[in-house]
């Protein structure tokens, strides 16, 4: 791996930063610039990246890359292999692969494994993977679709609109007031893909990729530069004809949502690349246990609704919306909940919460599942299963009656950019689903009756 740039503060998860009179990479040491440009992000955005301690910021569970001017704060997850904590490169390479398997960023494994190696922020590196793939598909052919543009000529092309033409041109009778379907370069999606182009040659925290990005605008003259709502951004789509753009335009949109800069007090453009764990963490293992059970007699399904935990006057009150649930036909399989969160077994239940364990059983009693899983990352020494659960009906008499909780781990350190990392993931993956035999932990079974 190239070395990280020293205008660049590499962090963990809930790791400190501190605060001092010079910006230092070695020390990781901020100054009050930048604290008061990261303050002033934090209260626009309303996401707190960073708590503010006694002259410290401290990292939370949002990883990624701030950006400040032309220095940066990179914050990478807290993932522990057997033999200690798994070292910055595969750990970028990791979360990389898991932003892309969540579906925040269109990437292929060879760009993830290059990203990860490469030594430059995130938010720089994707900045760098879409100028280089925006100049190879635009000079293969640029995006050209057919534009009904309404203008005051000063030559006749298309239609003549007369009514417009009579009131815009009684002095000026040598113009034409026409509307024509013109198949031209600027189009809605061009102008997505030079926004974005243009926000990376702003930029100021990858001077190679702003030259770059300077370098290919000229490709792009045809094609008008505009500002794009946020709605409008996320609007837009590519049709058949251009599906080869489909992920350049993706990334544009996060570029153009991460990156549009906001102005500090002390004039410093703030750019933003985070991601809360706790949903990448969720989404990632949603888009993987689709794939492990792919093939087979069961459904996944996302965000499951339909089920309340109370009722009032016929009402459904207070939802239940598990993470994920696996059907086998119209029976519920399973249920599970993720959680980023550190487990550790020196204290009370493993420090799962109780409230979490209520939800759990709730999600067992109103679903009918015969298993609910609470998920949790790996950490150091933790077991497979941490802790099994029954509760059961108590006017039930039959065994198969009971349904189990299950605290359980699966472990992040492995290199999940490969496919015997993917294979390992899948194959844990379907043990937890498929062992619908009593699990041996740790922690002794807690019967409850309902």
């Amino acid at each position: 791996m190239k070395g990280i740039d020293p205008h660049t503060i590499v962090l963990r998860e809930f790791e400190t930063c501190k605060i001092g009179a010079r910006w230092s990479s070695a020390n990781r040491t901020i100054t009050s610039r930048e604290l008061s440009a990261i303050c002033a992000y934090q209260d626009k955005t309303g996401n707190e990246l960073f708590t503010l301690g006694y002259q410290c910021i401290k990292a939370t569970n949002w990883v990624g890359t701030i950006g400040i001017g032309d220095k940066s704060i990179e914050v990478i997850p807290k993932i522990d292999a057997i033999n200690g904590q798994l070292s910055d490169v595969p750990t970028r390479e990791n979360l990389l692969a898991m932003v892309a398997s969540a579906g925040y960023v269109p990437l292929a494994r060879t760009e993830i494994a290059r990203l990860a190696y490469d030594g430059k922020p995130l938010l720089a590196a994707f900045l760098d993977l879409y100028v280089d793939n925006l100049a190879r598909e635009w000079r293969r052919g640029p995006i050209r679709r057919y534009v009904t543009r309404i203008e005051n000529r000063p030559y006749l092309r298309g239609k003549l609109l007369l009514p417009e033409h009579l009131k815009a041109n009684a002095i000026q009778q040598q113009r034409f007031f026409t509307v024509s379907d013109e198949f031209i370069e600027d189009n809605d999606v061009s102008r997505l893909l030079k926004a974005a182009l243009y926000s990376c040659q702003r930029q100021q925290l990858c001077e190679q990729v702003a030259r770059k990005a300077k370098g290919l605008l000229p490709d792009f003259e045809d094609v008008a530069l505009v500002e794009f709502a946020p709605e409008e951004r996320d609007r837009l789509t590519v049709d058949r004809q251009i599906k080869r753009f489909e992920p350049l335009v993706n990334l544009a949109k996060i570029i153009l949502r991460s990156s549009s800069p906001s102005s500090s007090s002390a004039g410093d453009a703030v750019y933003s690349l985070m991601f809360d764990m706790n949903e990448v963490f969720e989404r990632f293992i949603a888009a993987e246990l689709h794939l492990a059970l792919s093939g087979r007699q069961v459904t996944v399904q996302s965000q499951v609704g339909g089920k309340h935990l109370l009722h009032q006057n016929g009402r459904g009150r207070f939802a239940l919306r598990p993470d994920l649930a696996v059907f086998c036909g119209s029976s519920t399989r399973c249920i599970l909940d993720t959680k980023w969160k550190r487990l550790d077994l020196d204290k009370t239940h493993a420090n799962v919460s109780q409230a979490d364990m209520y939800q759990m059983y709730a999600y067992g009693k109103e679903f009918d599942s015969p298993r609910t899983i609470l998920l949790y990352p790996r950490f150091g020494s933790l077991p497979d299963i941490v802790a099994t659960y029954e509760h059961y009906d108590k006017s039930a008499t039959k065994s198969d009656c009971r349904k189990q909780i299950l605290v359980a781990t699966i472990d992040l350190s492995s290199p999940i950019n490969s496919s015997a990392g993917i294979k390992m993931l899948h194959q844990s993956l379907h043990k937890l689903i498929d062992d619908s035999k009593p699990v041996n932990a740790g922690n002794t079974m807690l019967l409850l009756a309902v």
